[in-house]
């Protein structure tokens, strides 16, 4: 039976009792961002999600309203006659307050980034983790995979009919979570590039979820490369570590920063892709300077 709220968000404005929707039974998911910086009206919840995040910069953490149960077909998504289900195809749907513009990467209209609003492919570790709950949350409860598309692409190059969009029957069939980009019908980049790598790693931590994407026994590891030594890494630095370090974080759904490789020579991409690995676990986090010590290498590698 699905769990239809999701515990301590605001019921204030729930638009169940004006839009009723269709019966669902929730198999996969879809993020959006709202484009704006504050909650919106969603014309009164004629075109609400299931629930929306705003981010509490004074308090560093999501806070939710519901607009329809998870059992009730919410109606952010676009649905065109003739074609395929969107939004009552059995998916709960999440708003996230901000913007994947980058154009609005900094400053939004006199707006800070990271102060008055989140530019979210740039999220703070907090709001990760407070999305990366939710998902958890749905899986436990309602029972939505933690998978998805592996390619995230950055809007505006997300918007429209691109490679990331699901074909029909891909999206009939498909099963975990997805950004709006994704869903066939609909034309709307957003999310953007998300770090969903690192979300979706959280959320397997906080589900304790064990082995791959839908859970399943551990594979026996292979024996861990010794670690060189932080100074074969770093700018300037071109050795075959790299290429090593670069390909395990692809492996581990870490190299989303990579436009080609990875490759012997030290880039800002590796930089970036393992300072992402080192936010997602709560070990490294309070040191996600990018540059691999003998415990990152061991997390990577084990």
């Amino acid at each position: 039976m699905t769990v239809t709220y999701y515990p301590g968000a605001s019921r204030a404005y729930d638009y169940s009792g004006r839009y009723n929707g269709s019966p669902i039974k929730p198999n996969c998911g879809v993020i959006h961002t709202t484009e704006g910086t504050s909650l919106p009206s969603y014309g009164g919840g004629a075109s609400a999600p299931n629930i929306t995040a705003k981010p509490n910069f004074t308090k560093k953490r999501l806070d939710f309203y519901q607009h329809y149960p998870f059992n009730r077909s919410a109606r952010a998504l676009v649905n065109l006659a003739g074609g395929v289900e969107t939004n009552t195809l059995n998916a709960v749907q999440v708003e996230l307050v901000g913007t994947c513009d980058p154009k609005r990467k900094t400053s939004w209209n006199g707006a800070k980034a990271g102060k008055d609003y989140i530019f979210w492919p740039d999220a703070p570790d907090w709001a990760l983790k407070g999305l990366a709950e939710f998902l958890a949350w749905q899986f436990k409860h309602n029972g939505i995979a933690l998978t998805g598309p592996k390619t995230w692409l950055p809007y505006p190059s997300s918007y429209g009919k691109t490679a990331a969009r699901m074909s029909f029957s891909a999206w009939t069939d498909f099963n975990g979570w997805c950004g709006h980009q994704h869903v066939p019908e609909n034309t709307h980049g957003d999310p953007g590039d998300l770090d969903f790598a690192t979300v979706l790693s959280l959320a397997k931590a906080t589900a304790n979820v064990p082995g791959g994407p839908s859970g399943g026994t551990k594979p026996k590891p292979k024996p861990m490369p010794p670690f060189p030594g932080a100074s074969y890494f770093g700018p300037g630095k071109n050795n075959p570590h790299i290429t090593l370090l670069g390909q395990q974080l692809v492996k581990r759904g870490f190299g989303r920063h990579y436009a080609s490789g990875p490759g012997p020579r030290w880039s800002d991409a590796d930089r970036k892709n393992v300072a992402a690995f080192q936010r997602s676990r709560k070990e490294l986090r309070g040191d996600p300077d990018g540059i691999p010590g003998p415990l990152t290498w061991k997390l990577l590698f084990s």
